[in-house]
């Protein structure tokens, strides 16, 4: 049995047409439609949940140089941007998975 923040923190197929239909299946940094793949604002290793509000298309280029290259503080600020932007109401502490809470 898989445990809640697994489940939490994944992307289910319906998140990720909302995002995918949101971002029109681009990069939200660079704006390529190659190679397209779906990053978590806050990621799953810090327990940032699957849901719209911590999630965007980036190309693999992006995404690896947010992830793994140094750039996550200028890349994380394109898409905490991008997020309010999107959503008025955005709030980065909303994006963490929290012991007990609804899924």
């Amino acid at each position: 049995m898989r445990h809640k923040s697994t489940i939490a923190c994944d992307i289910s197929p319906q998140v990720r047409r909302t995002v995918t239909e949101r971002d029109q299946g681009a990069c939200i940094v660079c704006g390529s439609t190659q190679g397209i793949q779906l990053a978590h604002y806050l990621p799953r290793s810090r327990l940032g949940l699957g849901i719209p509000q911590n999630l965007a298309c980036m190309c693999f280029r992006c995404h690896a140089a947010y992830d793994q290259n140094g750039l996550r503080k200028e890349i994380g600020e394109i898409f905490r941007n991008y997020l309010q932007e999107h959503y008025e109401d955005w709030d980065e502490s909303a994006l963490i998975y929290r012991k007990g809470m609804d899924l």
